[in-house]
């Protein structure tokens, strides 16, 4: 809402799992493959490798504090996104479609073929999101202790200028 955006969700329909994004997918994992991986970072470096026209594939490398914390009620705009109310109405599983406007309003359809319809759902009076959120972790999340001995024990068969990442893992124990 605060840039302006139309978004376009769409679900898949059992039996009809082609989508757009399938090509890129595929692509990216063309670039994988025979090519061994020691960082994540090296998953976004061979991700925008994969496409050279008409642009390589814009990453975004997300860390703890991308992450915002929308199961507050006081920063969602929709108690539920489900069309119907009471048994035996549409339910979430139905939809097919969710069309969220700038305006605040979504809509959706229940077929890839049907028009949109508008959620019959009055959206809260939020004024911004975006700035307020609260994170939804304050620091990096934690592994568990066991799994960052067992990382630790890998480092035979990773170059040694990758150690420092693994070195770096916060963990707990349990």
């Amino acid at each position: 809402m605060d840039k302006n955006i139309t978004i376009t969700q769409k679900y898949l329909e059992r039996g009809h799992t082609q989508m757009e994004v399938d090509s890129v997918h595929s692509l990216i994992e063309r670039k994988l493959k025979n090519i061994e991986i020691f960082l994540p970072s090296q998953y976004a470096t061979l991700t925008k490798q994969a496409r050279k026209k008409p642009s390589p594939y814009r990453v975004i490398q997300p860390d703890h504090t991308f992450f915002k914390d929308y199961g507050i009620k006081e920063y969602q705009v929709y108690d539920s996104i489900r069309p119907g109310r009471t048994s035996g109405d549409d339910c979430v599983v139905d939809l097919r479609v969710l069309k969220y406007n700038p305006d605040g309003t979504i809509q959706y359809k229940k077929h890839f073929n049907d028009d949109l319809t508008l959620l019959p759902r009055r959206p809260r009076n939020i004024i911004t999101l975006a700035n307020c959120v609260p994170l939804l972790f304050s620091s990096r999340v934690p592994i568990l202790e066991s799994k960052y001995l067992h990382l630790q024990q890998l480092k035979n068969v990773i170059p040694v200028d990758c150690h420092q990442f693994y070195d770096n893992l916060p963990f707990k124990k349990k």
